[in-house]
C-alpha cells in the first residue's frame, strides 16, 4: 500500500510563503488596544485560508501525510467564534489556537487552548468516532471564547488573559492521513459572534488558500541542532517556533547525503498504532496514534523534500506508519538515498525507501522521527528534551532509531546487522 502523497500526479503549486492575507480583516493593528465593539465583529473575508502541504506552502517542517488549514483572526472585546463541522474520515484531526506568537496556551484557570479529535464531544444525536466504534460524519460543535472555563464541553481559550484587542490569533484544524486525501475534508463553517451579532463566514474557495504571512515565515526557527550527525535527539524546538503541535513530539537527527554509492540506514522496533486511514476509539491498546520519518531541509522556510520523478509523478519525503515495511520480528528499516537508487533499495527486504532531495543533494538534511499522541513508556513523548542521544536511548530502548552510513552494497549484502554492528 503506498502513502497518501507517496506518488501524486498532480503539478506543484508553486509556493509562496510570503502572500499577505487578504481583506482589511487583518490588519490587526488598526484596532485599538482594548476597543469596545461597534456594530459587527471584525471577521476574515473568508475562513480557513491558509492550507499548508507540500502542494501550497511546503513549510516549518510539515509531515507530508497530513494537511493544515490555518485561520488568522483578530482578538476582540467579548468575540466568540463558533464552528459547526461533521467529524473527518482519517485518522487523526484536532483543532488548535495559537497566540500572536505562533504558540499555543493553557490560560490562569488551567483550560489549555487544544481539543484533539477524542475530546470534541458531539452534537444531540451524532457520534465520535474517536470515542465509540461509529462512521465518520457525526456533528459537532466548539466555541473560542475569552471567558473559557475549566470543566466546560467543546470550549476553546480565544486568547491568553490580557491579550490587547487587535492582535493576531491563530487557529489550526490539522487532519492526518484523511481518506481520499485533502480535498476530501469538508472544513468546518465559522460563525464570529459579537454584542448581539453573528456573521457567517464563507469558506474560502479551494484552491484559493494563501500563503503565510511575513510575521508567520519571521517566527519560524531554523531546525534546531543535533548533537551530531546520525545520532536522533530530542531538541528543545525540535518543530522551530512555529505551531507546534501539543500532540506530537520528535526525535531529530541532522545528515548530509553521503553521495556515492552510499546510503543512510535507520532501523528500530515500530511501535503499534491503530492502522489505515479511519477513525478509531482513543485511547486503545496501540503505542501511538499515528508515527513517521521525514525529511527535510533545514533551511527557511523549513520544507519537506520533494523530487519530481520523470515520470511527472512526484514522491514526498515523509514515510507514514502504514506505508513503512516491516520484517518478522516488526523491526523496520528505513533506507535514505538518491531517487537513482530507489529501485535497488526497493529490492532489498524489508527495506522502506526515503529519498534525498533531487534539487539539494548536497545540503545537510534533517531527520524527524514524530510520535503523536504517545501510549506506552518508550514514546518519544517520555524522552527529556535535552538534545542528548544518551537520554533518548535509555527512555525508548529497543524503539530507539539505530542510524548508520552504509555503502549500499554491504546493505544489500549483508542486510541492516552489517550496516549497524
Amino acid at each position: 500500500m503506498t502513502g497518501r502523497r507517496r506518488f501524486r500526479a498532480l503539478p506543484l503549486v508553486a509556493m509562496s510563503v510570503l502572500v499577505p492575507f487578504a481583506g482589511s480583516a487583518f490588519a490587526v493593528s488598526a484596532l485599538p488596544a482594548n476597543a469596545a465593539p461597534s456594530g459587527p465583529p471584525r471577521t476574515p473575508d473568508c475562513a480557513w485560508r491558509v492550507e499548508a502541504s507540500p502542494e501550497t506552502v511546503n513549510a516549518g517542517l510539515l509531515d507530508s501525510d497530513a494537511v493544515y488549514w490555518v485561520m488568522p483572526f483578530a482578538v476582540q472585546k467579548d468575540l466568540n467564534i463558533v464552528l459547526s463541522g461533521t467529524y473527518a474520515d482519517a485518522r487523526y484531526t484536532s483543532l488548535t489556537v495559537y497566540d500572536n506568537s505562533f504558540a499555543p496556551f493553557t490560560t490562569s484557570n488551567g483550560v489549555i487552548s487544544e481539543l484533539t479529535d477524542y475530546h470534541i464531544a458531539p452534537d444531540a444525536g451524532s457520534l465520535n468516532p474517536w470515542q465509540v466504534p461509529a462512521s465518520p460524519g457525526g456533528h459537532f460543535t466548539v466555541t473560542l471564547r475569552p471567558d473559557a472555563a475549566p470543566g466546560q464541553t467543546n470550549v476553546l481559550p480565544l486568547a491568553p488573559e490580557g491579550t490587547s484587542a487587535g492582535r493576531a490569533g491563530y487557529l489550526i484544524y490539522r487532519v492526518y492521513l484523511p481518506t481520499g486525501g485533502d480535498h476530501a475534508v469538508s472544513l468546518p463553517g465559522v460563525a464570529f459572534e459579537q454584542d448581539g451579532t453573528t456573521v457567517n463566514v464563507p469558506l474560502c474557495a479551494p484552491g484559493s488558500q494563501a500563503g503565510a504571512t511575513p510575521d508567520m515565515v519571521a517566527g519560524m526557527s531554523a531546525a534546531a541542532t543535533t548533537s551530531g550527525d546520525l545520532q536522533f535527539a530530542r531538541g528543545t524546538s525540535s518543530n522551530g517556533s512555529l505551531f507546534p503541535n501539543p500532540d506530537n513530539a520528535y526525535l531529530e537527527a541532522s545528515v548530509t547525503p553521503p553521495g556515492g554509492a552510499n546510503v543512510v540506514v535507520v532501523r528500530a522496533k515500530a511501535p503499534t498504532t491503530p492502522g489505515g486511514e479511519h477513525p478509531a476509539p482513543w485511547p486503545s491498546a496501540a503505542n501511538l496514534r499515528y508515527w513517521s520519518l521525514c525529511a527535510d531541509l533545514p533551511t527557511l522556510p523549513l520544507p519537506v523534500v520533494v523530487n519530481t520523478l520523470p515520470d511527472g509523478t512526484v514522491d514526498y519525503g515523509c514515510r507514514a506508519d502504514e506505508v513503512t515495511a516491516l520484517d518478522s520480528t516488526g523491526y523496520y528499516t528505513f533506507v535514505l538515498g538518491t531517487e537513482a537508487q530507489r529501485a535497488a533499495i526497493d529490492g532489498i527486504p524489508g527495506a522502506t525507501f526515503v529519498p534525498f532531495s533531487t534539487d539539494n543533494p548536497t545540503t545537510p538534511h534533517v531527520l524527524l522521527l514524530r510520535n503523536l499522541l504517545g501510549n506506552f513508556p518508550y514514546a518519544v513523548q517520555n524522552v527529556p528534551p535535552d538534545n542528548n542521544p544518551a537520554s533518548a536511548a535509555a527512555v525508548m530502548g529497543s524503539y530507539y532509531p539505530q542510524a548508520a552510513l552504509c555503502p549500499l552494497s554491504t546493505l544489500q549484502a549483508g542486510g541492516p546487522a552489517a550496516c549497524l554492528s
